[in-house]
């Protein structure tokens, strides 16, 4: 997988807060949309210009690592250890918003632990969530997965 499709895959499920803040339309929304269902190579310029936020800090964490911004150990790093510390730490926009709200942008592994058509239930703690397996189509009970606000994004291992 290319940098470029890791970073979209994790950065999407964000886009629907671009668009409440006013810095997407809906027709950029949509072709986000459809450029990670479809696994598509979107420009790194335009996804910098468009996640801001995001890419201050993955290049805090490219900094710390001594790699490339677009190395996808650097943004495996930011989105799976350190995007959460951020969260947290409420730096950014995350100030603005409550705890639930922070929660659900959070990073989490989780079980899948039901799948009927496209909707995934996932535990992760002592929570549980529907999320949508819209990225992950091949999400399947038993798999262990990251779950990124409304979607399952990633297979990974269960540690």
């Amino acid at each position: 997988m290319k940098p470029e499709q890791y970073f979209l895959k994790y950065s999407f499920p964000c886009a629907h807060v671009l668009v409440e803040m006013g810095s997407i339309d809906e027709k950029k929304f949509e072709e986000l949309k459809e450029n990670v269902l479809n696994n598509k190579v979107m420009d790194r310029e335009e996804l910098m210009i468009l996640f801001p936020s995001a890419f201050r800090r993955i290049m805090e964490v490219a900094v710390k690592m001594k790699k490339d911004v677009w190395d996808v150990d650097v943004l495996k790093k930011y989105f799976l250890d350190e995007h959460n510390m951020y969260i947290d730490a409420k730096d950014g926009n995350y100030e603005k918003y409550g705890s639930h709200f922070r929660d659900f942008c959070k990073v989490h592994k989780a079980k899948v632990v039901h799948k009927e058509g496209d909707v995934l239930t996932v535990e992760f703690g002592e929570k549980s969530r529907n999320v949508l397996s819209d990225i992950l189509p091949e999400a399947e009970v038993g798999d262990t997965v990251t779950v990124h606000q409304g979607f399952a994004v990633e297979k990974v291992k269960n540690e």
